[in-house]
């Protein structure tokens, strides 16, 4: 394994201890999908398992995961071999997620707004729909329409900066605050109209997009206060829709 792909693993593992997504995005995240027990779901851009492994731990059916890296998929590969839980793994790009048939439920965590173009956001939004069965669910995380852009240091406290012209389209430039961490990811900024436009376009229908809230572990570790700005602009929202 080279070292670039040690840091890669390693960047997603700090991540995942950081408090947003513990106390934020993945409470919501599960109280989103709901009752996945003896569901089949595709975990679009599963990255290095952890939600896929948190869906199988909740009763999930038939569990699969693509990601168009293939080291962060080879690392996910590892950890079943060490701890299996019947997840499949598949280097894949998300355009092509209908290959793999139809499935109850469709996540897509930090992914629509990784497309630098709307034609490649209604691309996927194509493939996702054919990847859900007929009155099957999506249910992604994504960047929020309304993130904070004019003040890079909005999200200083909350583990990174933003830095972007703001405007649709625009590239957004998330950097690392934690001390000692070097870690930059460029992703795309889109209006809500368009994912809605994307989504319903692509045969969805039913979209919500869910009230930002902090989980009560979160209040109880950190306090409302440190949450106040973050619930007033947070980040990334949760998208769910019905087929």
């Amino acid at each position: 394994m080279s070292s670039q792909y040690d840091a890669l693993v390693h960047m997603i593992n700090i991540t995942a201890e950081n408090p947003v997504r513990k106390f934020y995005e993945e409470p919501m995240f599960f109280e989103a999908l709901g009752d996945v027990a003896g569901r089949s779901v595709l975990d679009v851009a599963c990255g290095t398992g952890l939600y896929s492994r948190r869906l199988k731990q909740r009763a999930a059916g038939r569990v699969v995961g693509i990601d168009n890296s293939e080291g962060v998929i080879a690392y996910a590969r590892q950890l079943e071999a060490e701890q299996p839980l019947g997840i499949e793994y598949h280097v894949m790009d998300a355009v092509n997620a209908r290959d793999l048939g139809a499935f109850d439920v469709v996540t897509a965590t930090y992914l629509l707004h990784y497309a630098p173009s709307l034609a490649i956001v209604r691309e996927m939004c194509a493939s996702l729909h054919a990847a859900v069965s007929p009155g099957g669910r999506l249910v992604s995380i994504c960047m929020s329409p309304d993130i904070e852009l004019a003040d890079p240091g909005y999200y200083r406290r909350y583990g990174f900066e933003l830095f972007s012209r703001g405007r649709e389209g625009d590239k957004v430039t998330l950097k690392a605050a934690w001390p000692g961490v070097e870690l930059s990811i460029d992703a795309y900024h889109w209006t809500r109209p368009s994912y809605e436009a994307a989504l319903r376009d692509a045969g969805f229908r039913d979209i919500v997009w869910h009230a930002p809230r902090i989980s009560p572990e979160g209040i109880a570790s950190l306090g409302a206060d440190h949450w106040a700005d973050y619930l007033r602009r947070p980040h990334a929202e949760i998208v769910s829709c019905a087929r």
